[in-house]
């Protein structure tokens, strides 16, 4: 019945993307996944007979937690500037909460991708080379996860991706010393490969996921990764794609030291939770979840949905003509003719191509009313003039005297490369 149930949720979903009933197209990423964690427990549970993963106690905290762990990378972004995002709800509160639930189902993801290919009977006779884990190589893990992440961050440039896998050098080898139950090294050093080998092929395959869901919604991320903007699988640069199986070893351990931390529950095995070190936890939790918010608001979040009164140019007399050409949103207004605005003379056509023309450039990559009105002041009206631009000179023009986080120059580039798709230059 659950797996039904969570099909038909999913193709529910892609129904309503693809009609553009809101809020399904801003918020996508929430509509599809939430039923493909449903999916993934009732299929596993179907092959192997255990009990159901997700309906587990335990399973709270990995949701509870699992916004923390992803704020992590965020936070790493803000220096790194490898994606941002476009097109979320205008209100605070709305964008707040769509956010964390979206990040409430990554580490879940992880867990629920590794159960259901365990249940598939994959890599469960993962046997391999017992490694010994001496203290030296613990120490010299933990010190090559410093410095890759240091250089990550202090390089961004060069070393960006080193930050994928930084976190799981450091973590696991310190939970490896305390709690070998909880460490994937400690599974290595049984000679079990097994687990890592199913949470690194899940993480390929829900990565694909989530970069699918991702490309077709409208609030979405854009990548913007040095030397790889223009060749993309989805969003995400095919390069990219190494990333998930490594990022889900980190998820992993991130999660047991929260375990280990006695914060969290693990799924397998007594819990020991102490409630005082709880209580301090969600305490720190929150203000890192607070602050990672505000940051992006300043430093990821380029735009909000572009609403019509918002556009340069739309003024009050014009909703007479929305209303007889039933456009009730921007989006709407971007794929108008612009003579169905002329009905009764409710607008001269001058006007009507204006504004359907700035709603095509609001609309283009998510560039949203905000920068559409500092690109009018500039004298770009439509996706033609964007194209003919040249980024790097496009960007100076837009934050000369202003002191705002966005956009960034690849930002820009992003735009005029859409744009150029659109209106190829001669």
């Amino acid at each position: 019945m659950l797996i039904a149930l969570s099909v038909i949720a999913i193709a529910a979903a892609w129904v309503m993307l693809l009609l553009r009933v809101d809020p399904v197209p801003t918020w996508f990423y929430v509509f599809a996944w939430y039923p493909t964690l449903v999916l993934f427990d009732a299929v596993g549970t179907h092959l192997d007979g255990r009990p159901s993963m997700l309906w587990r106690r335990p399973m709270i905290y990995v949701f509870l937690w699992s916004p923390v762990v992803w704020f992590c990378f965020e936070i790493a972004n803000f220096r790194l500037e490898n994606w941002y995002y476009v097109s979320l709800p205008h209100l605070p509160w709305e964008r707040w909460c769509g956010i964390v639930l979206s990040f409430a189902t990554v580490v879940p993801a992880v867990l629920l991708a590794e159960r259901l290919l365990d249940a598939a009977g994959l890599f469960q006779r993962g046997r391999g080379p017992v490694l010994t884990m001496r203290s030296w190589e613990l120490n010299c893990a933990i010190a090559a996860g410093l410095a890759m992440g240091a250089l990550s961050l202090v390089y961004p440039r060069l070393f960006f991706p080193l930050i994928w896998g930084a976190v799981f050098l450091v973590v696991d080898p310190l939970i490896f010393r305390a709690k070998r139950s909880l460490s994937l090294l400690g599974d290595l050093s049984k000679g079990y490969w097994g687990r890592l080998g199913r949470l690194m092929l899940g993480g390929a395959l829900i990565g694909l996921l989530w970069e699918s869901h991702n490309y077709w919604a409208r609030g979405k991320w854009i990548y913007t990764v040095p030397w790889l903007e223009e060749l993309k699988l989805f969003e995400m640069p095919p390069f990219g794609f190494v990333g998930f199986p490594v990022f889900t070893l980190e998820a992993w351990s991130m999660y047991a030291g929260l375990c280990l931390l006695g914060v969290a529950a693990p799924l397998e095995g007594t819990a020991v939770l102490k409630r005082g070190r709880m209580m301090l936890g969600m305490l720190l939790a929150l203000a890192l979840s607070a602050a990672t918010l505000v940051g992006m608001e300043r430093l990821t979040i380029s735009s909000t949905v572009p609403r019509l009164s918002d556009l340069p140019g739309v003024n009050p007399s014009n909703q007479l003509a929305f209303k007889n050409a039933n456009i009730n949103s921007t989006f709407d207004l971007a794929t108008a003719d612009p003579n169905e605005l002329t009905v009764e003379e409710t607008m001269p056509i001058h006007e009507a191509t204006a504004l359907v023309q700035t709603a095509q450039l609001a609309t283009t990559r998510g560039i949203g009313s905000r920068h559409v009105a500092r690109l009018v002041e500039l004298g770009i009206e439509n996706v033609c003039e964007l194209s003919r631009q040249d980024p790097g000179t496009l960007f100076s023009r837009i934050v000369r005297a202003k002191s705002a986080a966005r956009p960034n120059e690849a930002e820009v580039r992003v735009w005029v490369r859409a744009a150029r798709r659109t209106c190829p230059l001669d």
